[in-house]
């Protein structure tokens, strides 16, 4: 899939890390996805997989801190 658009749409504070959220759109695809950025880095937390939706607060909670633990990188 190629990607049409991408903009941010949203900042929060979580754990005391700005963190940005992204919308983007795909070509020939209907609605939306959604990364999670750190705000000052610009590193992508939503590694796994986006967001079909605009995360709620836990979510965007559990992404922190899932990336506090793993320092971004995944586990086996």
């Amino acid at each position: 899939m190629t990607v049409t658009s991408e903009r941010a749409v949203g900042e929060h504070t979580v754990s005391g890390r700005r963190v940005r959220v992204v919308e983007i759109t795909w070509r020939g695809q209907d609605g939306r996805s959604y990364d999670v950025e750190d705000a000052a880095t610009g590193d992508t937390l939503t590694l796994d997989e986006s967001f079909d939706a605009y995360p709620t607060p836990d979510q965007l909670a559990d992404l922190v801190t899932e990336h506090d633990h793993t320092g971004g990188n995944e586990q086996p």
